[in-house]
């Protein structure tokens, strides 16, 4: 049988549900994978099987099955907050889990190609400019569960030959984000300000980060895979302070922002929080060739979101009101 498929595990996030769709989208055969097999209803004609990342029988058979040409993993307990209350679900989930994969690979089908989505809260605090070269000294767990799995999928290509690759990721929103992360967050807010003149509570506000979209994340992922196996950044270069996108989000009212935000709130605040993060996001694309595209960021980011959730009209659920 011709390797053909496209297997995501721990599909049912926001990136495997963009890549999925993305993927369909160029006529590619697509799997997700999920520790359940109920079915999301943001995942339109894809296949979701269930696979337990903790069991290497199972990954065997879900690989002989399908015998993918290609595996993305996006598994694991991805809220670096939550880390701190969760060790060691997030250890497995990121780490053991990426192991297990990599080593039913290297025992079925070495040609397979393997990416792993590794993160910038590896490198913790930085003063400057993020590279693929920078100093990793993560700063919570989530972020030292993302290097071992980051260290042992690099090994895999450079012990092994494995085609593998690790995809470090910053920040990153899409429609599909959870509403209890910053940027959708901050949406609601100014809707919920605009609509009910409710104010909302947030933690540290003078936090600056480079917002990306999921789908320009994704089709430059899918751009990666067609070259040689290696580690490459995923941002747009473009960094925004919480506040700087509290003000285009209420700017979309014609409002002030700090009329109707409390910052600051310890209930909010991350333990060893970061405060600046940037990245040379254009290393990995000049050394692959790979063109820049019109990244979607800032105010245009937070006009899209505020426009869906005001077509969707989330803000109407009370459960929204208490974020």
């Amino acid at each position: 049988m011709e390797k053909q498929y496209n297997l995501i595990i721990g599909g049912t996030g926001q990136f495997g549900i963009t890549l999925g769709n993305l993927l369909k989208k160029n006529k590619k055969k697509v799997i997700i994978t999920s520790r359940t097999n109920s079915r999301n209803s943001k995942i339109k004609n894809i296949k979701i099987t269930k696979l337990n990342i903790y069991n290497k029988k199972e990954i065997f058979s879900c690989l002989k099955k399908f015998k993918p040409a290609r595996i993305f993993y996006f598994a694991g307990q991805s809220s670096p907050s939550l880390s701190f209350k969760k060790k060691n679900e997030t250890m497995r989930s990121n780490y053991i889990g990426c192991k297990n994969i990599l080593d039913v690979i290297y025992s079925f089908d070495k040609s397979i190609k393997f990416l792993h989505a590794a993160s910038s809260e590896m490198y913790g605090k930085v003063s400057g400019k993020i590279s693929l070269k920078t100093p990793k000294h993560p700063v919570n767990p989530y972020g030292e569960a993302k290097l071992k799995a980051f260290n042992i999928t690099k090994f895999y290509r450079e012990k092994f030959n494995l085609k593998t690759y690790n995809a470090v990721i910053f920040n990153t929103e899409s429609l599909l984000r959870r509403k209890e992360f910053l940027i959708p967050k901050i949406c609601l807010a100014a809707i919920k300000a605009k609509k009910k003149e409710i104010k909302t509570e947030f933690g540290n506000l003078n936090i600056s980060r480079e917002w990306n979209w999921c789908e320009d994340q994704c089709e430059l992922l899918i751009k990666f895979l067609n070259k040689a196996p290696q580690d490459f950044i995923l941002s747009n270069g473009k960094p925004y302070s919480a506040k700087q996108m509290l003000k285009f989000a209420f700017g979309y009212f014609n409002l002030n922002y700090k009329k109707y935000v409390y910052e600051n709130n310890t209930k909010f605040l991350r333990p060893r929080d970061i405060l600046k993060k940037k990245s040379y996001f254009n290393e990995s694309l000049k050394k692959n060739n790979i063109k820049k595209k019109k990244f979607v960021y800032g105010k245009k980011l937070i006009f899209l979101i505020i426009k869906y959730y005001l077509k969707k009209e989330y803000y109407k659920n009370k459960n929204y009101y208490s974020l």
